[in-house]
């Protein structure tokens, strides 16, 4: 026999499918309310509150399938809790995990006074595939190493079933007025601009992830240990931002992946590590709450960044003089996303080329990125730096010309986002200062006029950056 009154607490977890606390409380209760509260305490990038924004409305639209209804609530979330369960009986509350300090900090307060109550708490993992505290090395201790960390996940992991399409709510309990309340909110960006762009990218919804990973796995995955790096090849999954909101489950698509039997074990192997690179990220964070603000490696505080705000906003602006700089930069803010191997070429110049503090990257990005997850951002950018756990060695100092010829040969990706260099032949798109002004003439781009010169010398500035390295 079902139990009467309980809530399901949406958070980074907006889908129907594969969802633990939502498969659960259907499972075990008649009358349901859920609700989604947009806690102020926690900062959203504006492209993520883009993505947030059309992501509620996709759930409220599954929901609505079901028989049910998303509630929108904006405030303290103990408080609101408190509200919502005098008001409707509520005898159990139901939820997903997060994992940073505050939301950790937060729950457990939250739950320890509904326990008070006589209420029933029950939470689940249906965002990772470990919860960051499971995996640990022979003494008990966290990883600061992926690979050993990873190879300790696979030899634990397992093919788990996925829970299917829950069945319809019994009763649909309806506290406020969704689309009223998302008028309220008013979660989305401002920039009509950006969103009109971003519109036509993407679309924030459960059904769209599982149509994305279907697609990858048809046409994109075979020689993905190739094709990852080819920033002017769409070849990537671009599941991130779905990864993000919860949109679709770490373990769906490792499921999905591993079960492939046509697939190489070489490109098997590498995209599942990916999904081993967000449990790694995560590990960290748990570990290292503090690693959006601190460098891992101590030895960092003492390291001799460059406040330069000039070069710092010609970086966000992709107006450096670096090609595949400059596309990264501009892809990122017409799509609120930057391929893999073009963030670590954006990162390497922000923090060894223009000695820049990794950490107003990491602020960019969270800002502009419609995947801007804390972990796997800060985590990157450290690695980036060279100043966290497994991070690149200090001397590798990504070349950016070398880069763009080696990853975007003919330069695809650059003409594609950065229009002045559309005539550049591809034998000179990737250091256009080195062509005489007499063919910068006939191709229709004068540099330091239609196209900047570089803002920094890249072999002096590597020179530059190996010597403040050895200074720590």
């Amino acid at each position: 026999m079902l139990k009467k009154n309980a809530i399901i607490w949406f958070r980074n977890d907006l889908r129907i499918k594969d969802n633990l606390a939502l498969s659960n409380i259907i499972k075990d209760y008649e009358k349901i309310t859920a609700i989604y509260i947009i806690d102020p305490k926690i900062k959203i990038g504006k492209a993520s509150k883009w993505w947030l924004h059309e992501s509620l409305k996709n759930l409220n639209n599954s929901l609505n399938k079901l028989n049910s209804h998303l509630n929108l609530f904006y405030g303290s979330p103990y408080k609101i809790l408190n509200s919502i369960i005098k008001k409707e009986k509520v005898c159990c509350v139901y939820w997903n995990r997060l994992y940073d300090e505050y939301s950790i900090s937060r729950d457990n307060k939250i739950k320890k006074n509904l326990i008070n109550l006589n209420i029933e708490v029950k939470t689940y993992n249906s965002y990772l595939i470990f919860d960051p505290w499971i995996i640990k090395n022979n003494s008990g201790s966290f990883f600061k190493v992926f690979t050993p960390f990873w190879n300790k996940c696979l030899e634990n992991i397992k093919i788990n079933q996925l829970t299917t399409y829950p069945k319809k709510f019994l009763h649909n309990i309806k506290i406020n007025d969704f689309d009223k309340e998302l008028k309220k909110l008013n979660i989305k960006t401002n920039n009509s601009i950006r969103i009109n762009n971003l519109k036509k990218i993407w679309l924030p919804s459960e059904s769209e992830s599982n149509k994305l990973l279907d697609v990858f796995i048809k046409n994109k995955i075979n020689n993905y240990s190739f094709g990852r790096d080819r920033p002017d090849k769409d070849l990537t999954s671009r599941l991130s931002p779905y990864l993000h909101f919860g949109q679709i489950s770490a373990q769906r698509i490792y499921n999905k992946i591993y079960s492939l039997k046509s697939l190489s074990i070489v490109d098997k192997k590498k995209y599942i590590a990916e999904i081993g690179w967000r449990e790694f990220s995560y590990n960290l964070f748990y570990n290292y709450p503090d690693i959006k603000n601190i460098s891992i490696r101590k030895k960092f505080n003492k390291f001799p960044w460059i406040k330069n705000n000039k070069h710092l906003n010609l970086w966000k602006c992709g107006i450096t003089g670096i090609p595949i700089v400059d596309a990264g930069m501009r892809q990122l803010l017409a799509t609120g996303w930057i391929h893999n191997r073009v963030r670590m070429i954006v990162g390497s110049f922000l923090c060894k080329n223009l000695l820049i503090n990794w950490r107003e990257g990491e602020k960019w990005f969270y800002e502009n990125l419609v995947d801007a997850d804390e972990a796997s951002n800060s985590a990157g950018w450290q690695w980036i730096a060279g100043c966290g756990a497994d991070a690149a060695p200090y001397f590798r100092i990504f070349n950016p010309v070398l880069q763009g010829q080696k990853f975007d040969p003919d330069g695809k990706y650059v003409k594609k986002y950065i229009k002045e260099l559309k005539n550049i032949p591809k034998e000179m798109i990737h250091s256009p200062w080195n062509i005489n002004l007499k063919d910068q003439i006939r191709f229709k781009c004068i540099i330091g006029k239609d196209y900047p010169n570089p803002i920094i010398d890249l072999k002096v500035s590597r020179k530059r950056a190996l010597k403040a390295f050895k200074s720590i």
